[in-house]
């Protein structure tokens, strides 16, 4: 994944949630796009435990190359 098509969308507006999974088959969420540093190679997120605290809890260094897909996270509320 590009460095570009990440920015994408992390300033969607408003803004939709999302799943990266990467090639070791782990996955993150990313919920709060202010959690999400873009760089050239690597996406820097902070991983928070409980997802309404504005702070993380622990580091996350992503390869943007090991990236091999991108889903919105639909939550049961919104799909009922």
């Amino acid at each position: 994944m590009s460095p570009e098509e990440l920015s994408a969308l992390l300033r969607r507006r408003p803004f939709m949630p999302f799943r990266i999974h990467v090639a070791e088959q782990a996955t993150y969420e990313i919920r709060n796009p202010e959690m999400a540093v873009i760089g050239r190679t690597v996406l820097f997120l902070g991983m928070a435990r409980d997802v309404e605290s504005p702070f993380f809890d622990e580091p996350v260094l992503v390869a943007l190359r090991h990236v091999t897909r991108v889903e919105p996270i639909i939550e049961a509320a919104a799909a009922g």
